[in-house]
């Protein structure tokens, strides 16, 4: 227990609470922003925790900050914000499934694509081990797609 009597050794705890908190906050006020302050602090933790000077540490908190901030906010803000899920929507309007359960209008059936089985509808019968094309995603199920039967 001497270890923790030192504020030096203390000086990591503290960064992590910083850091802790700061995710924390991120999650509240959704900016992307703060998120990278945390991480920050913890990686000022980390060079406290190796023993860095207080001046050190606060150019590692600032610069790392920066730094993720800089190479990551756009990415995040994308992926978290739909941005890509409009991309993977254009990959998947017009790819090719395989039936696994028929479609049998006005029934939904089963389709297997990329690994993923997925609820289809058509507007002909189709039988299982028949290829389709997937033509939109059904608009009274997120988890459906509208198919055509390939000729």
């Amino acid at each position: 227990m001497e270890y923790f009597n030192s504020v030096e050794n203390l000086q990591w705890l503290i960064w992590l609470g910083v850091g802790v908190f700061f995710l924390i906050a991120e999650l509240v006020v959704p900016a992307f922003i703060v998120v990278f302050l945390g991480l920050g602090a913890l990686i000022a933790g980390l060079t406290a925790f190796f023993g860095a000077t207080v001046p050190t540490q606060l150019v590692v908190f600032g610069a790392s900050s920066v730094v993720l901030i800089l190479l990551f906010r756009k990415v995040m803000a994308k992926t978290f914000s739909g941005e890509r899920a409009e991309d993977e929507e254009r990959d998947i309007i017009g790819a090719v499934a395989e039936v696994v359960e028929p479609i049998r209008p006005p029934q939904s059936g089963r389709i297997k694509f990329q690994g993923s089985f997925w609820s289809a509808r058509s507007n002909e019968p189709v039988e299982p081990g028949s290829m389709v094309r997937i033509v939109a995603r059904d608009e009274n199920d997120v988890n459906a797609f509208v198919v055509k039967k390939e000729q």
